[in-house]
């Protein structure tokens, strides 16, 4: 069954009302569908960074439920009573076997029984809530094998440590269960974030998802330091400020700008490297620096000075700016890939890789905190550095670095497509202005070029974003992915030197 459209969906789901799907059985076949729906709902209420864990967490659930409703009428089937010790100690074998070899008879016996499977999602002011239920009541083996799964749960560290060690592996990993209460342990929510619900007509599993994940006043001291942080950045260089300031004139006087520019010997090779490199279209060499504004042009310029501008001052403050750099040049070239591809994207081929590379100022600022104050709840992050803590870590302070970015660039009076990327770059449909195309291309870019590095998918882009681009499948956006990959690797040294 298709999604509602995204604006609708997100209004129904903020409004309260509960979101349900409803299986028959379920498996591989169905997880795609299950990707895709978790991932617009952790979106709507900024958890993007969850989202790979609750489709563990669900995905789970759900193969559970259908395990024991499977399990239910594959003993009927055998003439086997499951509520009898002996009885079910000889049909589980039997059981595990078919259900691994032979799922599609135990799916057709489903199929005709009245068994069924529902999930649930609802928002609350303070949590997220999902039930997962199915028309049986629960055995008390499988109650017990819960109960050793929450036990199990408080010898892990951290949520890798789970991963790599697999837990009741008799019927099923478990995992889910466990990942639920590694998240939240440090949640305040204690026993209230997973509860189990049991009748003679059904069995549910209820888990709560809270939206903050470290109380208020520590959330607010960490913002403060942030904004602190952000009103201490200086402004634009005085010659910068007025580069900027010359470009804006429709009627551009090109040589007294090419003075200005030359004015500044570290200016002068960065408008000339760029103006010589295939970024824009340099076939011939240019050696004077007038000749290069021009090539380069009056709708870019403005915004090659700001990220030139922005570039020294970040460069100068945060150490770990490298590898965010590097990012965002790819995002940029890969937003570029992308206009010249879509035909009704190829007018923001231009100043849409200029917004790439800027889209993520406010990561730089959010790295370089010391965050000690919040260590005590990055349960996601183990004793290694992994990419997964920078979302964990902004989420819970309640302030993103798209917020971040959004008021740097308001505090260097950047132009409004730029700062409406770098607002919504994660959330182009919540753009009300004509730079919406812009907002989609660097959101689609970034989640293409954070695919190469094991991070996003086909199926954590909103589906109705991917359809502006032509995309209808994973097949396409592997192609699609594959093409830009290529064609970045064949000019890699050449893009990167762009910005170094």
């Amino acid at each position: 069954m298709p999604l509602p459209p995204l604006i609708s969906f997100q209004e129904e789901f903020l409004s309260g009302s509960p979101i349900r799907k409803e299986y028959i059985h379920f498996s591989e076949v169905n997880c795609h569908d299950l990707d895709v729906w978790i991932g617009r709902i952790s979106r709507t209420v900024s958890l993007e960074f969850l989202h790979e864990i609750l489709f563990t967490i669900l995905n789970e659930l759900l193969v559970n439920a259908c395990k024991a409703n499977a399990k239910r009428v594959f003993f009927k089937e055998k003439g086997l009573n499951i509520h009898l010790e002996t009885d079910y100690s000889k049909g589980i074998p039997m059981f595990k076997d078919a259900f691994g070899h032979n799922r599609k008879s135990i799916f057709a016996m489903l199929d005709q029984s009245s068994y069924q499977i529902s999930l649930e999602a609802q928002n609350y002011p303070n949590f997220i809530e999902f039930k997962v239920r199915n028309n049986a009541k629960i055995l008390n083996e499988e109650k017990n094998r819960i109960e050793i799964r929450v036990q199990s749960s408080g010898k892990y560290k951290n949520i890798n440590d789970a991963y790599k060690e697999s837990v009741d592996n008799e019927e099923s990993s478990g995992l889910g269960i466990v990942l639920i209460h590694i998240l939240l342990r440090n949640s305040g929510l204690k026993n209230q974030f997973f509860e189990l619900i049991t009748t003679e007509d059904y069995t549910e599993v209820i888990i709560r998802i809270p939206k903050l994940l470290i109380p208020l006043e520590q959330q607010n001291q960490i913002r403060s330091l942030l904004l602190k942080e952000v009103d201490g950045l200086p402004p634009l260089s005085p010659q910068i400020q007025k580069l900027i300031k010359l470009s804006k004139d429709k009627d551009v006087d090109w040589p007294k700008l090419a003075a200005e520019v030359q004015k500044e010997p570290a200016i002068t090779a960065e408008i000339l490297k760029i103006a010589n490199a295939a970024f824009f279209g340099g076939h011939t060499k240019v050696t004077l620096v007038v000749d290069a504004l021009k090539r380069i042009g009056l709708k870019n310029i403005e915004s090659i000075f700001l990220a030139l501008g922005a570039r020294k001052i970040m460069n100068s403050r945060y150490a770990k700016q490298k590898s965010v750099w590097a990012h965002s040049f790819k995002t940029s070239l890969y937003s570029r890939f992308l206009g010249q591809s879509v035909h009704d994207f190829i007018k923001y081929s231009e100043i849409a890789p200029i917004c790439g590379l800027l889209h993520d100022l406010g990561r730089m600022v959010l790295l370089s905190l010391d965050l000690s104050i919040i260590q005590q709840i990055r349960v996601l992050r183990s004793d290694e550095a992994n990419e997964i803590s920078e979302w964990v870590e902004e989420f819970t302070l309640g302030i993103t670095h798209s917020d971040i970015g959004y008021l740097i660039a308001k505090k260097w009076n950047f132009p409004e497509e730029i700062i409406d990327v770098i607002r919504y770059h994660h959330k182009p449909w919540q753009c009300k202005s004509a730079n919406l195309p812009i907002c989609k291309m660097i959101y689609v870019s970034d989640i293409l070029a954070n695919t190469n590095r094991g991070k996003g998918n086909y199926y954590t882009i909103e589906p109705e974003i991917l359809e502006n681009f032509g995309i209808q499948n994973e097949t396409e956006f592997r192609s699609l992915l594959e093409r830009f990959k290529n064609k970045f690797e064949e000019h890699k040294d050449e893009f990167e030197e762009l910005f170094n």
